[in-house]
């Protein structure tokens, strides 16, 4: 399911909004296997220094714990957010906002708040995605306004990005509140994984390991495990179930069940009772697709494709920032699932 991309200025205007993303429905819908009905709107930008155009509440340091007078850039307002949302709910349409600062997340739920007053509609199933830095205040918001918490675990660990890059720029008291998962999962937001792929790495295991120790298997150290580490059955739930129901498939995957759609994988290990480091090594031995098996590790062209990934498994995200940031989440289009 992709997420039709609306710049700021198609924020600006749901009727004509509406009628780009049901033009592109009406084009491609009949492309098997493709369904339309989300909606990605950016929100803000990135956190790290010296981007810094994530939408922040209070403003950016300047490394030695001095206020700036830098928020981050914030593009589109919660009104125009409200509205676009309140248009495409009504036509049966979920959004979804790239939301990393916690003024940009602010932003997305006080415009879900405005489109479930608007509209009436209870279950809409909107989403922030990322959630880098999330204000304590708004935790129980995203239970109370059914809003999905997609998260990239994969990013939450003691790295350049999250150390040099963010800690003297907004300091201890903020940087405590990095991918608040269980604090969100304590407050009873429905979690949801989202991979970010092709923006970022496409390194499932560890991400789903990441999301329980906070380190991972590229991490220099542990980011507030014992504060918003998550259990594993809490990690593997978000990216089944929890992406299922973000999508409203749960009545066709999202768990193993009688008259779901056999789309299983076979592992070579039982993640749930292996070390929690071993997880991010986790190989699949077979993988079904609607009951028909589409890879068998065991087979010549299974063989062949684990020798390609085994070339081609990717190391720590890049040291330097240029590397990363002249388009990071720029691409970043598509809606949940890892």
């Amino acid at each position: 399911m992709p997420a039709i991309r609306l710049d700021a200025e198609q924020a600006k205007d749901p009727a004509g909004a509406l009628e780009y993303a049901r033009g592109l429905r009406r084009e491609y819908g009949g492309t098997s296997g493709l369904r339309f009905g989300m909606i990605k709107v950016f929100l803000d930008g990135v956190i790290e220094y010296p981007a810094q155009t994530a939408a922040l509440l209070e403003p950016y340091l300047d490394g030695n714990g001095k206020p700036t007078r830098n928020r981050g850039e914030l593009y589109t307002s919660a009104a125009e957010y409200g509205r676009l949302t309140a248009a495409f709910n009504r036509a049966g349409w979920q959004m979804h906002a790239h939301g990393l600062g916690d003024r940009a997340v602010r932003t997305a739920l006080d415009g879900y708040a405005y489109a479930r007053r608007a509209t009436g509609q209870r279950d809409p199933r909107n989403a922030v995605a990322h959630l880098q830095l999330v204000d304590p205040a708004d935790l129980r918001r995203f239970a109370q306004l059914g809003v999905a918490a997609c998260m990239q675990l994969q990013w939450a660990a003691e790295d350049t990005w999250t150390m040099e890059a963010l800690l003297p720029y907004i300091g201890p008291g903020r940087h405590r509140w990095m991918y608040p998962a269980r604090s969100l999962e304590r407050a009873g937001a429905r979690l949801a994984g989202g991979s970010d792929w092709p923006v970022d790495a496409l390194q499932v295991w560890n991400q789903l390991r990441t999301a329980v120790d906070r380190q991972g298997a590229h991490g220099e150290g542990e980011l507030y495990r014992e504060l918003e580490g998550l259990s594993r059955t809490s990690a593997l739930r978000m990216h089944t179930a929890g992406t299922a129901w973000q999508l409203r498939q749960e009545g066709l995957t999202g768990t193993v069940e009688q008259g779901k759609a056999a789309d299983l994988v076979v592992l070579d290990r039982d993640v749930t009772r292996c070390p929690v480091a071993d997880i991010s090594g986790t190989e699949v031995r077979l993988t079904l697709v609607g009951g028909r098996v589409v890879h068998d590790a065991e087979s010549a062209t299974g063989r062949a494709a684990s020798a390609r990934a085994a070339r081609a498994v990717p190391g720590p995200r890049p040291a330097s920032y240029a590397a990363v940031h002249g388009g990071r989440h720029r691409a970043c289009g598509c809606a949940g699932g890892a």
